[in-house]
């Protein structure tokens, strides 16, 4: 199956309140990848940043997915729950009840980020066995070469595939660590 995908670093030409998608706006090109393969209705970048906007869902850092989340899934007839447990999000995959946005967060002592040094929304599409399929909206060459993430994350064009453990550990420490997608 062909999915949609969005890179943030596409869009350096639309703003995000003080900043632009490019440089905040992860979260809401992780919603429009969940939206428009759940649903095949179009949601754009730029349709993201208007709605996170009039739901006061963009803070000092990006997007809060426990604002932004009710407003998208209102407007295009799904439903979320948040959780931290990853056991949960894994069987929720695997089951194929949906897709999820996972809450990656970066760097830490003992750790290396996998998908961002900072805060980081991304993208779950599946999972099949321990291996997730993730689509992440700031992919870039090499990003995934780096030190300390080297041999994590196995690229195929723009779905990628890392194991529930690595994908667990990179997100212990947020909350919500995983919003989970459901058509209603």
């Amino acid at each position: 199956m062909e999915y949609k995908y969005y890179n943030q670093n596409e869009y350096p030409h639309i703003p995000y309140d003080w900043g632009t998608v490019a440089s905040s706006g992860c979260g809401l090109c992780a919603a429009c990848m969940v939206v428009e393969n759940m649903t095949g209705q179009t949601f754009t970048p730029e349709e993201a940043v208007a709605m996170a906007q009039a739901a006061g869902a963009h803070d000092d850092t990006g997007t809060e997915i426990s604002l932004f989340a009710p407003a998208v899934c209102e407007k295009y007839g799904l439903t979320y729950e948040l959780t931290c447990d990853a056991g949960k999000m894994l069987q929720f995959l695997q089951n194929g009840e949906g897709m999820a946005i996972a809450n990656s967060g970066g760097d830490r002592e003992g750790w290396t980020g996998v998908f961002t040094h900072g805060g980081h929304f991304i993208t779950l599409v599946s999972a099949k066995g321990r291996e997730i399929c993730v689509m992440d909206p700031s992919q870039s060459e090499g990003k995934y070469d780096e030190p300390g993430r080297e041999g994590k994350v196995r690229v195929e064009g723009h779905m990628l595939y890392v194991d529930i453990a690595v994908l667990a550990k990179d997100c212990d420490n947020r909350y919500p660590s995983y919003c989970l997608f459901r058509k209603k």
